[in-house]
């Protein structure tokens, strides 16, 4: 089994024991760090050698290693699994012309995190919409020595800088294609979204200068190290953000989580992240692999381990079916954070799963990096837009 670092992982490897004493089937795990992880994969895939079983993706991944992937549909259906425990968003990022290349397994909804003292201290809720956030982040870079909110717009770090940039876009009923995949993220409700999301480092000021190189986690590290008050991020942050030996004293046990806001007077619409599992379609073990695989994403492990907080190095809040989301032993386990990201992934939404989406999304970056460090967003989208356009085309040949 090929997976990357996380303290999830490191749960379920705790517990294989348990999975082999039920199967009979062995397991052996080759831990990779995420950024190997897709040339891994890919190394793999092409290859065919099936020296790995199954591995850990990323929704984004999925379109382009398809070929490689053994659809799980018949799996599925065999083994009785409604696909309905899970958020729709979830199942939608594991599938690919209408077939289940993988299964949901380490997800993340987006939340924005705040520092509960310095709301308290200030009489602050936390805001619920784009106007509110900028009332707020005001209020706290006048009356604190914090800068508001911590964004992060550096490019050149795996669609880092997009994801919150995405859900300004789908807030204000705006989005990256039309229906024929001609793009349209530089329309005015584009380029509306877009200004407002540069507006709290460039015209607001509530941001902290850096922000403009800062990946997540620096962005993250804002609020940590006390610079920042609030950042919108996934909620495996949570964790980091209260442990003592990362946050300064101050800020660790003072977080707390909301949903992302959304545009006054709009639906709302965040983005959410999801790591399935797949099955290598050249394994010689497929069977075992899926047995492997509906353990791993079992509802009865999930629960067990996101309740098991006896060791820190497997102690993670992540989770992706509904019953654990909604589960009040869960939620008091964890503060009430599980039932936040429900209502977050009520209304999330995923990138597109096309196989140009990697060669569009670094055009992406470059462009929003550009915007924050103060060129004119409404030319710079329209390059943009041009561009994508151009992948579009000779991809698809139209």
């Amino acid at each position: 089994m090929l997976l990357h670092p996380s303290k999830q992982n490191e749960a379920v490897k705790q517990r294989t024991n348990k999975f082999t004493e039920l199967t009979g089937i062995k397991v052996e795990y080759d831990v990779t760090p995420y950024g190997s992880l897709l040339e891994k994969i890919t190394s793999e895939a092409v290859a065919g050698t099936g020296v790995h079983d199954a591995f850990i993706s990323a929704s984004p991944w999925g379109p382009s290693l398809q070929q490689y992937i053994l659809p799980l549909d018949n799996f599925i259906r065999e083994s009785g699994i409604d696909m309905k425990r899970y958020p729709k968003v979830y199942v939608d990022a594991c599938t690919y012309n209408g077939k289940i290349i993988s299964m949901p397994y380490r997800g993340h909804p987006q939340l924005l995190f705040y520092r509960k003292d310095i709301f308290k201290k200030l009489g602050l809720n936390p805001p619920k919409t784009w106007a509110e956030l900028e009332n707020v982040a005001k209020t706290i870079k006048e009356k604190t020595n914090l800068y508001g909110i911590s964004p992060y717009y550096a490019k050149g770090t795996s669609m880092q800088n997009l994801f919150v940039w995405s859900t300004y876009l789908w807030s204000n009923k705006a989005d990256l294609f039309d229906k024929s995949w001609k793009p349209i993220f530089n329309n005015a409700a584009g380029v509306e979204a877009t200004q407002r999301y540069v507006d709290p480092l460039l015209k607001q000021k509530v941001a902290p200068p850096g922000s403009v190189t800062y990946n997540e986690y620096e962005g993250v590290q804002s609020v940590a190290q006390g610079e920042s008050a609030m950042v919108i991020v996934w909620w495996w942050v949570y964790s980091v953000l209260n442990d003592p030996s990362v946050a300064k004293p101050e800020v660790a046990g003072n977080i707390g989580a909301v949903p992302a806001p959304g545009w006054e007077g709009k639906e709302e619409g965040t983005n959410a992240l999801l790591m399935p599992l797949c099955v290598f379609a050249s394994s010689k073990h497929k069977e075992a692999a899926w047995e492997w695989m509906k353990w791993a994403t079992s509802p009865e492990l999930e629960k067990e381990r996101v309740l098991d907080k006896s060791n820190p190095k497997a102690t993670e809040i992540v989770m992706v079916h509904w019953s654990t989301l909604r589960d009040s032993e869960v939620n008091k386990a964890w503060d009430g954070l599980p039932a936040e990201g429900a209502k977050s992934l009520e209304v999330a939404k995923i990138f597109p799963l096309i196989p140009e989406w990697p060669e569009v999304s670094s055009v992406l970056e470059i462009a929003i990096n550009d915007i924050a460090t103060g060129k004119p967003t409404k030319e710079t989208l329209d390059r943009a837009a041009k561009e994508v356009e151009g992948i579009m085309k000779r991809s698809r040949g139209k």
